[in-house]
């Protein structure tokens, strides 16, 4: 591995353990949703998460827009099982059409997540944000920052990186939120790295879509690592690159 200039992260569920938070917000967008279609289903959270490992949506409205389309033509454990790897909303709106607008998938998703932050919610709910828990440890960001550029790739919005970075207790002066580009669209890396070398820690295909599409867009190398295959956790990805550094 060449010496690395740039570490950059995904956030939800690499850096912020988003399991009571993002995963639940889908879990009750969709199942609110599907219930107004006349289906009531509980939609099993593995799935949820399955689902968003395999594909490349870029932010969680958008998986929520594919679990309900699979929930209402079909078994939904099926659908998850049988999801093309690497394919994302296009292809469910190909193959099913678009049963809600994204923008009412929008407002409800931000209800439940944001909570009394968004001020266009329809109903009012304690946001599940307030449920989330860092994975990272601080003083390892603190560290690594001494030996590399740091910065985060995410399907958040600004404020919602902020949240993240308050309970992180790091602030990341270079980001790309969703309000910038979304993944793996290879612009977002490019936007923070400019050619420089590498390596982005992330959890989905999507995100090693990311870095798959700035090699060949800008043919410029880059690493990337995927937490659960090639670490542990993010710790331990990040105490691994600061070991061969020194």
């Amino acid at each position: 591995m060449k010496k690395l200039k740039w570490l950059i992260f995904d956030v939800d569920g690499v850096l912020i353990n988003v399991t009571e938070s993002y995963d639940l917000a889908t879990k009750l967008t969709v199942e609110y949703f599907l219930k107004k279609l006349g289906k009531n289903i509980e939609v099993d959270l593995e799935l949820i998460r399955a689902l968003r490992k395999k594909g490349a949506f870029g932010d969680d409205f958008k998986v929520s827009e594919a679990l309900m389309s699979g929930a209402l033509n079909g078994k939904l454990s099926d659908f998850v099982e049988s999801f093309p790897e690497g394919e994302g909303i296009k292809w469910v709106r190909e193959k099913f059409g678009i049963i809600v607008k994204s923008e009412e998938i929008e407002r409800v998703f931000n209800t439940f997540y944001l909570g009394e932050y968004y001020k266009e919610r329809p109903f009012d709910f304690d946001g599940l944000w307030k449920k989330e828990k860092p994975i990272v440890k601080k003083k390892l960001l603190e560290r690594a920052s001494e030996k590399f550029k740091l910065g985060v790739i995410t399907g958040r919005n600004r404020l919602e990186l902020k949240l993240a970075e308050e309970l992180i207790g790091f602030h990341f002066e270079s980001a790309v939120t969703r309000e910038l580009y979304i993944k793996p669209d290879p612009k977002a890396l490019w936007h923070l790295v400019r050619g420089e070398n590498g390596a982005y820690i992330g959890d989905t295909v999507n995100d090693g879509l990311l870095v798959e599409n700035y090699k060949k867009e800008y043919g410029k190398d880059f690493e990337f690592m995927m937490i659960g295959r090639d670490a542990k956790d993010v710790n331990n990805a990040i105490e691994g690159l600061l070991e061969k550094r020194m």
